[in-house]
């Protein structure tokens, strides 16, 4: 289904119109008293520390500030992460700023004067040789076989490529500095002194025997061959050591081994990190194995605390119930209290719960005579008692998993240089025990996930890569459906429809946006089941998940939006040429090259103008407005429009995606470079204002996400030069082979640039922790210590036992003074968090 110029203007007019409106519509909401606070939540939030700067109340006030908003501000209020997705924008836009003026001004008037589309004959049954449409005419598909015009298509390929490199190099050089500076704002404690330490030798009973079974027996022969080999070979009974490695859990005899003279090695019992665990835990716990292999490296003065995971996972669900109740518990009190605090006791409703007999309780079943019936009983009355319950339950069962650990521990040292050291070093020879890797933050920690081992991990990832790959594979036939389904031919000949898509203005309608629009709902459907997978391989932080969905969904749309979609698409969109003479597909290659850059320029824009949407968040509103009404308490609606959360998954693969895109046929059709223009300014317009003023990020990654970008870029100009290739060669153009000097030049920048910047990017200098560490305090204070103590603590084990006295007594208080029981209530402190603002302020 060729996309034609009208098709396009009248696309490019509805989704325009669309867009518009959606700006027009969001600057209107975002002052409006009802949605500012939805729209402006950054503003209002009294637990925000940092906020954003004021923007004027003018309809259209917000849009300046919020373009020229500076980088070090970003920074400062939303962190490093969200500067690495400013940079990305900014990328694109810059990048295709410059495609747009060298690709439209030199390479549109070559191809338009080329003339070869309507040149070619027609078929023997009449048929027209190529279909083709007016946007073809512009596009390097008018330019015939060897036509000396592809100079300066290989050019371009030349000088797009330079540019996007040379850009590429000078942002990644701002990212290593910026995040440099932002590392050494990080407060000391937490992730910046901390690891993470997996597989934890014996504690969950692996490796807890010497040896078993047949892996015992293997080990005991293969010992008894290799004693015979050595006495025969060193007869001056000096046997050097070849004893194999049994591996995890399969400890080899103890023996000394002579490498020299004077120097006798180090005993394998402890050396191998099975048995040491072994020895050990025969003569302590736990947490004193652990801390111990890390004074024998770091000393007893360089680790502050260490905090070895406890097995929760059976009081899990306890504690989320309990959080449920005391959620629900607080809402009804400060909804009380503050109709109180203003007078309104003619407001105030005593809500009630329903005690359904399938889950309820057996104490409350016993006091409120649950039998058949469900019963409703008064939530002042029967919630703290409930709440009270919980508790206890949860300490009794919280104290039985006390002394069971998983197999992994947060250490946290007392300087950045020891953390640094610990996390980028090896522990040990065997590295399926004591793995060492740099902590999340205390929030975005994967706690079930901690369990796993690294064997584990490596199974699950093995599965989930051929879960993907499967998924790639069966998607094929998919596009092709969606393909056939959309094509205007296929359209017309469903009964009742062929009139209708006669109708010159629907079938533009259909030619511009149908099959974009039908691909883009597709893929909605896949991040779901990619943090699924993710959560299933093991990754242990938010943040890693969110890491796998970015390459994963990146790769996917690589495949199904340009790999699939280009050769299903050409292949239908001539299909009954193919069929009538099939030695034509080569050359219809290069001919629908170009078509189905129109397909992906239309596709392009439809994302690009979709970002109003984006902006507004229809459906977040709407549940919003539902919601808000039925909130009760000001807690209820300070938790509706607080801490938005975004994640980078999707966000940074949609931009790639199109950075790929703009890339790959922007010289092959030079009108899809200002479409990817548009892309790039909205969506940098919308996502910057979101992310400073808006969602708040699930973790804090120092814009480690940059490595990710970087290769997906990368991509883009790989596609960019493989596309030059296969079109010139199908054109037969007989100096098309002089790209390959730019592709291997490309590939080295690729590896020289990565080897360059992969640490700085993901690590801090050893220099700079020196550096830290020499401005910090040499010792703790002591709140410093406990807040260290607690930091990496399981849920399970922060619930605050005075905050749950003090919940249980205001609700007591409210439940007497309503039932005239007290005279009096001490209201003296807020119930809530406090967010009123005035106009002012926003």
């Amino acid at each position: 289904m060729a996309v034609t110029g009208i098709s396009l203007a009248t696309s490019l007019g509805i989704n325009g119109g669309i867009c518009i409106i959606c700006f027009l519509i969001f600057s209107c909401l975002r002052v409006a008293p009802l949605t500012r606070k939805f729209y402006m939540p950054k503003r209002f939030d009294s637990e925000v520390k940092r906020k954003p700067k004021r923007l004027g109340l003018g309809l259209l006030s917000w849009i300046k500030p919020v373009i020229l908003y500076p980088e070090d501000q970003i920074l400062k209020v939303a962190g490093m992460d969200v500067v690495v997705m400013n940079r990305l924008l900014v990328y694109g836009l810059t990048l295709f700023a410059f495609c747009t003026l060298w690709c439209c001004a030199v390479l549109m008037p070559i191809n338009g004067t080329a003339g070869y589309l309507p040149s070619v004959p027609s078929q023997p049954n009449g048929q027209p040789g190529v279909i083709y449409s007016d946007l073809d005419i512009i596009s390097a598909s008018n330019i015939g076989p060897r036509d000396s015009r592809f100079w300066a298509h290989l050019i371009t390929a030349y000088v797009v490529s330079i540019v996007a490199l040379a850009l590429l190099q000078a942002f990644s050089n701002d990212v290593s500095r910026l995040r440099a500076r932002y590392i050494s704002t990080i407060p000391r404690g937490g992730p910046s002194h901390s690891v993470l330490v997996t597989d934890i030798p014996c504690v969950d009973g692996v490796g807890a025997l010497p040896g078993v079974g047949a892996v015992r027996r293997v080990a005991d022969k293969m010992e008894a061959h290799l004693g015979k080999a050595r006495e025969k070979i060193f007869t001056d009974g000096d046997a050097k050591d070849v004893d194999a490695e049994a591996g995890s859990g399969v400890a080899a005899p103890s023996s000394s081994v002579d490498a020299h003279d004077d120097f006798v090695a180090i005993e394998d019992s402890v050396l191998d990190p099975w048995e040491n665990a072994r020895n050990q835990l025969a003569q302590g716990d736990v947490p004193t194995m652990v801390r111990d292999e890390m004074q024998t490296i770091y000393g007893a003065q360089g680790v502050a605390a260490v905090n070895v995971v406890a097995d929760t996972r059976k009081v899990e669900p306890v504690l989320a119930k309990y959080d449920a109740t005391k959620g629900k518990l607080e809402d009804i009190t400060n909804d009380i209290i503050g109709k109180l605090k203003r007078k309104e006791q003619h407001k105030i409703k005593r809500k009630q719960v329903t005690l359904l007999p399938a889950i309820t309780p057996q104490w409350a079943k016993d006091k409120y005579h649950v039998a058949a019936k469900s019963v409703k009983v008064d939530a002042l009355e029967y919630l703290p008692q409930e709440l009270e319950h919980l508790y206890q339950q949860l300490v009794q069962e919280r104290d039985a998993a006390a002394g069971s650990y998983l197999p992994a521990a947060f250490i946290t040292f007392n300087d950045r240089f020891s953390a640094n050291t610990a996390a980028n070093g090896l522990q040990t020879y065997d590295e399926t025990a004591w793995r060492v890797q740099p902590a999340p933050g205390d929030d975005e920690i994967v706690w079930p996930n901690l369990a796993m081992r690294y064997r584990q991990r490596v199974a699950r990832a093995f599965v989930m890569l051929c879960l993907f790959v499967a998924i790639l594979i069966f998607y094929l036939p998919v596009t092709a459906a969606i393909q056939a389904v959309v094509n205007l031919d296929n359209v017309r000949a469903v009964p009742g429809l062929g009139l209708v898509t006669r109708i010159p203005f629907v079938t533009q309608v259909l030619q511009g946006i149908l099959p974009s629009l039908v691909l883009k709902i597709f893929l909605i459907l896949l991040p779901p089941i990619l943090t699924a997978m993710a959560k299933f391989q093991g990754m242990t932080s938010v943040s890693q998940i969110d890491f796998s969905i970015v390459n994963r969904y990146y790769i996917f749309q690589v495949f199904a939006t340009l790999i699939y979609q280009f050769l299903v698409g050409s292949a239908l969109a001539n299909l009954a040429a193919i069929l009538a003479n099939p030695g034509i597909i080569v050359g219809l290659l290069g001919v629908s090259a170009a078509q189905q850059a129109n397909f992906f320029m239309t596709y392009i824009m439809i994302n690009a103008l979709a970002i109003g949407f984006g902006l507004i968040r229809v459906v977040p509103l709407i549940l919003y407005f539902i919601k808000i009404k039925l909130a009760g308490t000001e807690r209820a609606r300070y938790r509706l429009w607080a801490k938005q959360e975004f994640t980078f998954g999707t966000n940074v693969a949609n931009h790639t995606i199109i950075l790929l895109l703009g890339l790959a046929f922007t010289w092959l059709t030079p009108l899809i470079a200002p479409f990817a223009l548009l892309y790039f300014v909205l969506a940098l317009l919308a996502q910057k204002y979101q992310l400073i003023y808006v969602v708040t990020l699930p973790y804090k990654a120092a814009g480690r996400m940059w490595i990710d970008c970087f290769h997906q870029i990368m991509v883009g100009i790989y596609f960019l030069q493989a596309m030059v290739l296969c079109v010139l060669l199908v054109k037969r153009f007989e100096y098309c082979l002089l790209i390959l000097p730019l592709v291997v030049g490309t590939i080295i920048f690729h590896i020289v640039n990565i080897n360059l910047y992969k640490r700085p990017w993901t690590l801090m200098s050893l220099k700079e922790a020196a550096l830290l560490d020499a401005r910090d305090p040499e010792q703790l204070s002591p709140e410093e210590a406990e807040e260290l103590r607690l930091k990496y603590l399981s849920p399970v084990f922060k619930v605050d036992l005075e905050e749950h006295a003090r919940i249980i007594q205001e609700a007591t208080q409210v439940d007497k003074q309503l039932k005239g029981e007290a005279t009096a209530l001490n209201l003296d402190d807020e119930p809530a968090t406090s967010n009123k603002m005035t106009d002012d302020d926003a």
